[in-house]
């Protein structure tokens, strides 16, 4: 009697460990990073986005200020195709969207010997993906144009160092505008929030007059 209650306990709990492993798998949070994502720069002012097997293509030239053709006048068999610079900022998985935040870099004047020749314009980048990394949405706000005269307003600058582009907590903010004219300057004010990133940039701008 005893062998046979053993035994009965003995086979419950082997029942009991095999049911545990039949069940499926519990779903991954919907807020998880999408860390798989990889970003590369394509031809032109185009991007690869990759991540596992899926592939997607997204055109950005309208978007992002600066020039990958460049020439010099002086001499004129001289020419040279630049890569976009990429650089990845931010990428979020929410409610099966993925949500990229992206700083792309390109020289300021096609014309090497020109004015800005030597310069580098920054746009951030904001793209909404949907299932397979099909594109979305897209929103881009140029924070350095040399030609423009268009720069952050602290701490100085990207082009003295990217990594001033960065969230910090759950936030990134920046701050740009027009260096150009003393007498009133337009000012913008970027803010991206990674708790929430269907919102895009939320930007205000403002008028700073000389006093």
């Amino acid at each position: 009697m005893r062998r046979h209650i053993i035994t009965s306990i003995f086979l419950a709990l082997i029942c009991n460990q095999m049911a545990q492993g039949n069940q499926p798998p519990s779903p991954k949070s919907r807020g998880q990073s999408a860390a798989a994502i990889k970003v590369y720069p394509a031809s032109g002012k185009r991007i690869r986005i990759v991540a596992g097997a899926r592939r997607a293509l997204v055109d950005l030239t309208d978007k992002i200020s600066g020039c990958l053709e460049l020439i010099d006048p002086h001499n004129p068999k001289w020419r040279s195709n630049q890569p976009l610079g990429i650089k990845i900022i931010d990428k979020v998985r929410k409610d099966d969207k993925y949500y990229l935040v992206l700083l792309a870099s390109a020289q300021s004047n096609c014309n090497v010997q020109g004015r800005c020749g030597a310069a580098t314009d920054y746009t951030l980048i904001w793209l909404k993906l949907g299932a397979g990394l099909k594109f979305e949405e897209k929103q881009s706000a140029v924070i350095e144009d040399c030609r423009s005269d268009i720069a952050m307003v602290d701490p100085g600058g990207v082009g003295q160092d990217e990594t001033t582009i960065k969230l910090v907590g759950d936030k990134m903010t920046v701050e740009y505008g027009n260096t150009f004219d003393d007498n009133v300057r337009t000012l913008s004010r970027l803010v991206y929030d990674r708790s929430s990133p269907e919102q895009g940039f939320v930007i205000t701008d403002r008028e700073k007059k000389s006093q």
